[in-house]
């Protein structure tokens, strides 16, 4: 009966551990996944071209978030390490009016941007 108690006791008293051993995990696990989340980023790609003749616009600088980038000989170009979220894009080129534009990129998109001369 004694040895009944003890182990009674025990079982009750060990119950707190094990829960908070199981919470350090559910919050590792939690933390695990915030940061793979946090790591996530995105690839923004598209072309340049002329609104009128829909000819590309080769060298045409693409700003997004502060970075710059251009577009290739073929007016396109290809913008990677993008965090998800929404995007100011601005795109100048030389005798082209600048373009403005806010887009919310949550995956891998491709975009399209024309360009009017002034």
């Amino acid at each position: 009966m004694k040895a009944f108690l003890v182990l009674t006791v025990a079982v009750f008293l060990s119950f707190p551990a094990i829960l908070a051993a199981d919470n350090k995990d559910n919050k590792k696990e939690s933390d695990a996944v915030a940061t793979i989340e946090a790591v996530k980023t995105v690839q923004i790609s598209g072309s340049v071209i002329d609104n009128e003749s829909n000819e590309a616009l080769a060298g045409a600088t693409i700003y997004v978030n502060g970075q710059k980038y251009y577009s290739d000989l073929d007016g396109n170009f290809n913008l990677s390490n993008i965090q998800p979220g929404k995007h100011q894009i601005r795109v100048e080129l030389i005798s082209y009016e600048i373009s403005e534009t806010e887009v919310d990129i949550q995956d891998n998109q491709k975009l399209a941007i024309a360009l009017s001369q002034k």
